[in-house]
């Protein structure tokens, strides 16, 4: 009987390591740092926060965008950023899914991409700053993710 709960307790432990995942794609998209305008494409599905970060972001370094309908096409500009973003619950709410694609002359030149498992320790950073990393990831600004450890000096 001993042996079933350890059984039983290792098989749990071994089901929970693999739902506390971190995984992210970083493709930088190269020459969009010398973009003259960036425009992007409202994606209606995501929360508005998402988009709002972007163009912080965006200020922040002085880069000029325009926001394109939703709708509109990756060939509409020269250089176009699409995006899409899942918060899930647990405890709190957190950005759980998160990509961006960047897009010079229709071709789809970068691509920044993270999904956090239910039980790693970067689930609550929070949604603005994890956006912020995936948009310096995409103008390669930064070569990785920074570690959760790295977050907490700010």
């Amino acid at each position: 009987m001993r042996k079933c709960g350890l059984l039983l307790f290792l098989f749990i432990l071994l089901a929970m390591a693999g739902c506390g995942k971190f995984d992210v794609i970083n493709d930088p998209a190269e020459g969009i740092s010398q973009a003259k305008k960036i425009c992007i494409i409202k994606n209606t599905e995501t929360r508005e926060g998402f988009i709002v970060a972007m163009e912080h972001w965006l200020d922040k370094e002085g880069i000029a965008y325009r926001v394109l309908p939703a709708g509109s096409h990756v060939g509409d500009a020269e250089w176009t950023l699409t995006y899409y973003g899942l918060w899930s619950w647990d405890l709190a709410l957190f950005l759980s899914d998160a990509e961006i694609n960047a897009f010079h002359n229709k071709e789809m030149v970068g691509r920044v991409k993270l999904r956090v498992g239910q039980w790693d320790a970067h689930k609550f950073e929070k949604g603005e700053k994890r956006i912020y990393n995936l948009m310096d990831m995409l103008f390669a600004k930064i070569d990785r993710y920074p570690s959760p450890s790295s977050n907490k000096k700010e």
